[in-house]
């Protein structure tokens, strides 16, 4: 199994950048949209901006009013309506009107200028003179009628002009010295204000955006790779036993409970179900890690919360010691919901307290928190629930809960054996209580060697009545074969064991144990067969392949196997032949150099050979023999005829003689 301390340099490189780029953009779902506005006239200033150097600007309400009063100086400018001309001219020539009067109005409206609104009663008034009052007022009642404006204001031309007019206005400039205070903080922004920061180059209202997302964007990496940092030092530190596919499993369910937890924020503030990671994280490596690793998650939520952070890291770091504290405790998989729960719950009476420091919270609001925190502690128990399955079967990790699981008798495989291979079953037995009592007098992981010994010889299921505890009938198979042929078919119970095992889907780590119980040692029985034949045969190839003990579990383990089987020949033995059958054993593989590759000290060899010699002595005790039904017969006809001849002897003036005792 690769661990994280043998990871490569890319891969190192590979899960820092991914870490660092996780956290970056859960950071920037929160800061990305906390932008400061752009400057605008009338609001208030974010800070107080002094003039750099010194700068000419333009005064841009002086120079507006310049330019206004060049644009009221450019009269509205007429063009002449063609199509309106043709209408007037022609209704004129069918008027009934002197000639006089007809000619002075075609005259006026074949002008280039045309006639203006304004300009037809004087044209009227022009064209009627010289007749009578009575004559003039009939025709300027008919004429009213005919005559419209061929001169109309071109909207188009008058604007275009007027621009150009004030686009011709040099701008009316303004110095600002180097050091000049243009605005305060706080101060209302004028136009002109906001003209001369822009001018100065002190605000740029892209530029600015742009300089605020790219501090947002750095802040967030930075705080991204601390992150990544934290957590690819924690594992390397902690949890060195765990392989790349666990790290990666691990590291991306946080990201994602992260992301989730985000998001549910929007609901309560108090509705945190974080509590999941170290409980989970405990479950499947260690507390240490558990609890590290909730501290990790606790920091950043808080930076998840900006509207109340203290409120959330001291709640999710309360929940985690809490959790992490409990974790252990728990005895079946269903208790997990109650230990999220009593987490939040401990979070929940922090929460109180800070309430209560602080003041300014109703009970309902805090009835309304500690509602959410209990709420987010049974989702997190149930979120834990459903993970752990994921956890141990699909990404290989061991847990307590498995290990109670493989350990029970109605386990698929430990049915088989006890079946097909009872006496293989009953060895085992004894043999996971010495494992398990030895390795905890040692401080090894006492319930991972007790299921590593049940399973130890599985492998012997494949051929059973060729191991001489399941040969009931007193036939021994290996009476017709050859010692080498022996050899290979009882070594290959190691082979086959580590096959049922992948086969049966049971976690890697009870390999070591198949592998490693015997060692390289020697199979001296049919060694000592061979030898007869051949005396020049060497022993390697009568020694099993290993490899040998790598670690405590597995080195006492093959001790208490070698022992065991030993014991049975002593029958009811002393406690000082039980001891001298230990040490002498124990001794034998160690000049074998068969613990050559563990920790063991010899310490730790007189804990584990007073463990055999206890539980030993308590099985090879001596018992008492019970009487046969004939005996105890005999014993009571006995009896009859002592009583007979005692009252003969009474007679007599004799004793009668005692008999047996009962047992």
């Amino acid at each position: 199994m690769k661990t994280t301390s043998e990871l490569t340099p890319a891969t190192r490189l590979f899960f820092f950048l991914g870490g660092m780029l996780a956290v970056a953009i859960l950071l920037f779902t929160v800061y990305g949209d906390r932008r400061q506005g752009e400057l605008s006239v009338g609001e208030p200033s974010p800070l107080s901006y002094v003039a750099p150097v010194n700068v000419q600007v333009a005064d841009e309400l002086a120079t507006g009013q310049q330019r206004q009063m060049v644009r009221s100086q450019i009269r509205e400018i007429y063009s002449v309506d063609t199509q309106t001309q043709q209408l007037v001219l022609a209704a004129i020539a069918e008027a009934a009107v002197p000639e006089r009067t007809r000619e002075t109005l075609q005259d006026a409206y074949m002008a280039s200028d045309g006639v203006k609104a304004a300009e037809i009663p004087g044209l009227l008034d022009r064209a009627l003179k010289g007749l009578t009052e009575e004559e003039q007022a009939g025709l300027r009642q008919l004429l009213s009628r005919r005559l419209l404006p061929s001169s109309v204001p071109d909207v188009e031309l008058t604007e275009a002009a007027r621009a150009a007019a004030a686009a011709a206005v040099r701008p009316v400039l303004e110095t600002v010295q180097a050091g000049q205070l243009i605005v305060e903080e706080g101060e209302p922004l004028t136009a002109g204000q906001l003209n001369v920061l822009e001018a100065t180059g002190l605000y740029n209202a892209r530029a600015d955006e742009f300089r605020q997302l790219a501090w947002i964007i750095a802040g967030c990496l930075l705080l991204g790779g601390i992150f990544a940092a934290a957590l690819m030092l924690l594992w390397q530190l902690l949890a060195r036993d765990v392989s790349r596919r666990q790290f990666l499993f691990l590291a991306v369910l946080t990201f994602a409970v992260m992301l989730g937890q985000r998001y549910a924020l929007g609901l309560s503030q108090n509705f945190l179900f974080i509590m999941l990671l170290p409980l989970l994280v405990s479950i499947l490596v260690s507390r240490t890690v558990g609890f590290l690793w909730g501290v990790w998650s606790a920091v950043l939520l808080a930076l998840l919360v900006p509207a109340g952070p203290e409120f959330a890291l001291v709640a999710s770091l309360v929940g985690t010691a809490a959790v992490v504290f409990l974790a252990p405790a728990q005895n079946n998989r269903a208790s997990l919901i109650v230990t999220a729960m009593l987490g939040n719950a401990v979070a929940t009476g922090a929460l109180l307290a800070m309430a209560l420091l602080i003041g300014g919270y109703t009970v309902l609001a805090v009835l309304t928190s500690a509602a959410w925190l209990l709420i987010g502690g049974a989702f997190a128990g149930l979120l834990s629930l459903a993970l752990l399955p994921l956890s141990e079967h699909q990404f290989r990790f061991l847990t307590d809960f498995r290990l109670l699981e493989l350990s029970n008798p109605g386990a698929p495989l430990l049915q088989r054996l006890l079946l097909e291979a009872p006496g293989t079953y009953q060895h085992s037995l004894v043999i996971s209580n010495l494992v398990e009592q030895a390795v905890q007098a040692i401080g090894g992981n006492a319930l991972l060697a007790r299921v590593g010994a049940l399973y130890h010889d599985i492998g012997k299921l494949r051929r059973p009545t060729f191991f001489v505890e399941n040969q009931f009938a007193g036939e021994n198979p290996h009476d017709r074969l050859s010692p080498h042929l022996s050899y290979l078919i009882i070594t290959a119970h190691v082979r086959d064991g580590i096959e049922l095992l992948r086969e049966y889907g049971l976690p890697l780590e009870l390999n070591q144990f198949v592998q490693e119980h015997h060692g390289t040692t020697t199979l001296t029985y049919f060694y000592k067969r061979a030898l007869e034949a051949t005396p020049s045969l060497d022993e390697l190839n009568f020694r099993y392949p290993g490899p040998r003990p790598q670690s405590r579990e597995t080195a006492v383990l093959m001790l208490a196997d070698v022992v065991e089987s030993a014991s049975r020949s002593l029958g009811e033995a002393g406690q000082g032949d039980i001891r001298a059958l230990i040490d002498r054993l124990v001794d034998q593989r160690l000049r074998d150099g068969q613990l050559a590759q563990t920790d063991l000290n010899f310490d730790d060899l007189e804990k584990i050979k007073d463990t055999f010699e206890r539980m030993l002595s308590a099985i090879l005790h001596r018992r008492v023999a019970y009487p046969t039904a004939e005996e105890i017969g005999r014993l009571k006809r006995g009896r009859d005829a002592g009583e007979d001849t005692g009252n003969g002897q009474a007679a007599l003036g004799g004793q009668a003689v005692p008999g047996p005792a009962e047992p």
